[in-house]
């Protein structure tokens, strides 16, 4: 109890020095550690502190609704001293205390320094100025709109539903309700960066939403990285993962990546990560099965208030989950009710308040401005990753494989319904949509791939030899990909834009960064307009 009380003082001590210094940046560091040392699942330091993103990820969720009616809106001190209380008091009901893996496995070499890559990569372009920021981000009218919810978010301090009279900046009809928890994410992050929730003009503003959306986008790739390794699990490890990151990074950078990112697509850019961070527990589960249901949990109330279309075809594959689990389900049956009880609400508050744009079914027949995914090489990933799935008996006998095949199918069979319903449409908006949510499952799955080639996942049993076992052929491999990926991962026709190299438009992207800055790239070619659509 003593302890106990401590740390509850510390709780609120340390967030008032840090902004009497102006340091509070470091505060979202200590929540995300200090969540990641009261979990044990995850066999390295990597694992344990994606599970904890995850976890946290639904805790912001949570803790939108509550910040945006409390008077104290999204200051540093109050926010920071609330979750690290909550963190205190869960030590000590639990009687957990703080207890970190230092295990590294060479896989999270690899998954770190494609991440940290794609970062410096996306961020280039974005960070010289706002008018550098404002060059990549005009490409698409969304991130206008998107960039329209942050600053009145900025503005008010909470949730546009609780404060839609508030809002200085008018927006398109239907995007007060719309799902907002990247926006929201985006304005806590940054209060915590400039140590207060007044800073800058909407000028800065707009630089730092751009720079936020960047660091967005190489998270997801990290996640979508994480999520594959995951699933994979034993499998993976080592440098057998390589071919695996380079096939995630190749589609996610390199291929159809970047028009989502350019278009402007906020909340999915941002749905991807916590989106595939739930296709892998879902798929293998966590050790402890109150952490499961905590983080299965969380990742659907993340992925809800985020953009909650991809949860037409996931409901499915969670009530089939749901079934299989369920023996651990009705054991922790209050962790199982408490899961309900709290998260069924959060995760339920967008697709409710959205209720008059999201009831009717003509909603997913809508057209808009979307570029067509490159169908080949997506079939030639649902080809490899099927084959991987269906023919090795590794995979058949696997509960988590199972799960994946799971997930493929349902994925192809929402695309394939989206395609018959849009048959004839000018764009097929939300027939595009699915392509990206079958994209996400099938880079997750992307591991069954590797389950093709046999010597692939053999690790000799001495630890030295694991960690340069396979590394000259898994290089190989990966480069072969990522060379593939720049030359042909490009759109296969023209849609509203096409890169200039006519290749992609991340090795599009790549050149530039490399062009000396007296050489000026040519500029693209005139595009057509974007038809707007009131949920994107």
């Amino acid at each position: 109890m003593r302890i106990g009380l401590v740390g509850v003082i510390a709780a609120w001590a340390v967030p008032v020095a840090t902004h009497l210094v102006g340091f509070d940046v470091v505060l979202p560091v200590l929540v995300w550690v200090g969540t990641a040392s009261l979990l044990r699942a995850g066999r390295t330091l990597l694992d344990r502190l994606m599970i904890a993103f995850a976890v946290l990820s639904g805790g912001v969720s949570l803790a939108a609704l509550l910040f945006s009616v409390w008077p104290w809106g999204l200051e540093p001190v109050p926010v920071a001293g609330t979750a690290l209380t909550t963190l205190v008091l869960i030590a000590v009901i639990t009687g957990r205390r703080p207890k970190l893996p230092a295990r590294i496995d060479p896989s999270d070499v690899v998954l770190a320094g494609a991440s940290i890559l794609a970062a410096v990569l996306v961020l280039r372009p974005l960070a010289p100025s706002p008018t550098a920021a404002l060059k990549v981000l005009a490409l698409g009218e969304d991130a206008a709109r998107h960039f329209g919810i942050y600053d009145n978010i900025y503005r008010t301090g909470g949730l546009l539903a609780f404060h839609q009279s508030e809002m200085a900046v008018p927006l398109q009809s239907g995007f007060a309700t719309y799902p907002q928890g990247a926006h929201f994410t985006f304005v806590l992050v940054n209060n915590f960066v400039h140590s207060g929730s007044s800073y800058g003009t909407p000028l800065t503003r707009l630089h730092n939403f751009a720079l936020l959306y960047g660091l967005t986008l190489a998270l997801s790739i990290a996640c979508v990285m994480w999520a594959a390794r995951w699933v994979g699990g034993q499998r993976l490890r080592g440098w057998a993962f390589l071919p695996v990151a380079a096939i995630v990074t190749g589609f996610l950078f390199f291929g159809d990546g970047i028009p989502i990112f350019t278009h402007g697509f906020v909340s999915e850019i941002a749905a991807f990560g916590p989106f595939a961070l739930l296709i892998a527990v879902l798929a293998r589960p966590l050790s402890d099965p109150r952490e499961q249901i905590v983080t299965a949990a969380a990742l659907l109330c993340t992925v809800s208030m985020t953009y909650y279309l991809f949860l037409l075809s996931t409901s499915v594959v969670v009530v089939i989950w749901a079934i299989g689990y369920r023996r651990h389900l009705l054991r922790y049956w209050r962790w199982t009710l408490g899961a309900i009880l709290v998260g069924g609400p959060v995760a339920l508050f967008a697709p409710l308040i959205n209720l008059r744009q999201a009831n009717s079914v003509t909603q997913l027949t809508r057209d808009g401005g979307v570029q067509p995914m490159n169908v080949v090489l997506l079939t030639v990933l649902l080809a490899a990753v099927l084959l991987g799935l269906v023919i090795r008996r590794t995979a058949r006998s696997s509960p988590a494989w199972r799960m994946m095949l799971v997930w493929v199918v349902t994925s192809v069979a929402y695309a394939a319904a989206l395609f018959a319903a849009t048959t004839g449409g000018a764009t097929r908006y939300y027939y595009e949509k699915s392509l990206h949510e079958l994209l996400m499952v099938l880079l997750v799955g992307a591991g069954a791939t590797v389950m093709l080639v046999p010597g692939a996942i053999r690790a000799p049993k001495r630890r030295r030899q694991r960690w340069l076992a396979g590394l000259a052929p898994s290089a190989v491999a990966a480069a072969a990909l990522l060379v593939g990926a720049i030359f042909f991962g490009g759109p296969t026709g023209h849609g509203f834009r096409y890169p200039p190299n006519g290749r992609s438009w991340g090795s599009h992207t790549l050149a530039t960064l490399t062009t000396s800055s007296h050489r000026r790239r040519p500029s693209s070619p005139p595009t057509t307009s974007c038809r707007t659509t009131t949920a994107t």
